[in-house]
């Protein structure tokens, strides 16, 4: 497609939320496919947006990783992220198989799902060992690359952590950038990633980069709880607002 083909209102409309998401993610560690998938299924379609918001999603995390690496549990990190390299072709497939009108209304599903669970205030009180660092990664792996939203299990296992909040807030930015970076590679394997997707991604990418930056400079433990009302209204309405129009 060419260039100037691709400034659209849509795009323009992205880029806007490009800056929204990707500083709720500099500030909490995830929260960018969150809010980027839903919108920019519904202005593009879930095959054209899924994969421009993998790439940024990098770009995002990767931007984070020097604050954050000092804080990482390594061992928790890499086992989820290696993991979830075998789900990733799943979803890679279910992108490219299932109708779009459908994909719509599962990733509305996944992020009011999510979204209904932080609010009503559930905790994971399970085990935490390598055998459920495998099964979250391993459920990430398929959500990631099959609707764009890998978050809500492994978010849900950080939320769960006792003690600084830090280390979970860089568990999920390591984890973030290895499950991305193992979707983008299943996406050009499977033609999702085309030289459209490319150009989005590149042409968004500096918005990505200014609302992490805002993020990063934001983030206090202290603000989280006033923070984390704010962003899932927000969820909610967006996620609602996908099932009844979709």
């Amino acid at each position: 497609m060419p260039f100037a083909e691709l400034l659209t209102p849509e795009l323009a409309a992205a880029a806007g939320v490009a800056v929204l998401a990707s500083f709720i993610s500099g500030f909490a560690g995830f929260g960018l496919n969150l809010v980027m998938t839903p919108i920019l299924a519904l202005l593009f379609s879930p095959i054209e947006a899924i994969p421009v918001i993998t790439v940024l999603g990098l770009v995002n995390v990767v931007r984070m990783l020097g604050g954050t690496w000092r804080h990482m549990d390594k061992r928790e990190v890499v086992i989820m992220g290696l993991t979830s390299i075998l789900t990733v072709p799943l979803g890679a497939w279910i992108l490219s198989n299932v109708d779009a009108g459908l994909m719509k209304r599962v990733i509305a599903g996944v992020v009011l799902l999510f979204t209904l669970i932080l609010l009503l205030g559930w905790r994971y009180r399970g085990p935490r060992n390598t055998a459920t660092h495998v099964g979250v990664g391993m459920l990430s792996g398929v959500l990631n690359s099959g609707v764009g939203i890998g978050g809500p299990p492994v978010v849900l296992y950080q939320l769960a952590r006792t003690g600084d909040p830090a280390v979970g807030r860089a568990n999920l930015v390591g984890f973030f950038a290895i499950l991305a970076t193992v979707t983008i590679v299943a996406f050009l394997f499977s033609g999702a990633l085309d030289a459209t997707a490319g150009a989005r991604a590149g042409m968004l990418a500096p918005f990505v980069l200014l609302g992490t930056w805002l993020g990063m400079k934001m983030f206090h433990p202290r603000s989280a709880p006033f923070y984390r009302r704010i962003v899932l209204g927000f969820l909610l309405c967006v996620s609602v607002m996908i099932v009844v129009l979709g």
